[in-house]
């Protein structure tokens, strides 16, 4: 029994790399067809995972200020950012003094530096800066994080950039709109040309299928040098994949 599935074992790989040989024309389309199709699938998925973190780091750019009401100074940073990380959708709270808000307007009106005389870190609002987590960049979930901040006891003012928020949604829309487009678009043309691809493979043995079944031929006996066959063709194909994604790097 051992030897027997040992012998039909051969059998199936010598038909598989016979039919391999004499079609050799065949397994070369093939394997390029399936090697140029992932390699493009894959290249779509490696720019939308970089568009989309390049994306996510633009929404660190989409931050709240909360300008915290001077008589309740003596609270300390950390209430304030206690309380501020307990607004939902608030991902990060960084304190701001009256001294460093100084310093960054010096910062920004340097070589102006003539506009500042007179001015003291006490004329400045001290103030709490908050991201918002990815989830809530959306306009109505970002409006949420800012109505609950505009709660808070301590909070005199909240600011945010709303021609940003407009824009950075817009963007994001337009992406995620675009990249299921495309996605949806790449994997229907890559199971189409795959599927027919093969098809092509046997259609071009159908008189060989037709043979085996007239002697009898079980349909496991015809269909395994078959599945052999295309193990190969996927290996073929995976490697070239990988070597133009090698190239693309």
């Amino acid at each position: 029994m051992i030897r027997g599935a040992a012998a039909n074992a051969r059998y199936f790989f010598s038909e598989a790399f016979r039919s391999i040989r004499e079609n050799l024309a065949t397994t070369v389309f093939t394997s390029i067809t399936l090697g140029l199709t992932l390699a493009i699938f894959t290249l779509f998925l490696f720019v939308f995972i970089n568009l989309n973190k390049s994306v996510t780091a633009l929404g660190d750019k989409v931050h709240i200020l909360v300008y915290i009401r001077d008589a309740a100074l003596s609270s300390g940073e950390k209430t304030f950012r206690g309380d501020a990380l307990g607004v939902r959708g608030v991902k990060d709270a960084a304190f701001v003094s009256k001294e460093k808000a100084l310093g960054i307007l010096r910062q920004a009106m340097k070589g102006h530096e003539a506009a500042l005389e007179g001015i003291d870190a006490g004329a400045l609002p001290a103030s709490i800066e908050i991201r918002v987590a990815d989830a809530y960049l959306e306009p109505a979930m970002f409006m949420t994080v800012v109505e609950g901040l505009k709660r808070l006891s301590w909070a005199e003012d909240v600011q945010w950039g709303r021609e940003w928020l407009k824009k950075f949604s817009a963007l994001l829309r337009f992406i995620e709109i675009g990249a299921l487009f495309i996605g949806v678009f790449l994997a229907a043309s890559t199971v189409f040309i795959i599927t027919n691809t093969i098809r092509l493979a046997v259609y071009a043995r159908q008189s060989d299928i037709e043979v085996m079944r007239l002697i009898g031929a079980s349909r496991a006996f015809i269909i395994l040098p078959f599945f052999i066959e295309g193990v190969t063709f996927g290996a073929a194909g995976g490697a070239l994949s990988l070597g133009i994604l090698e190239l693309a790097r």
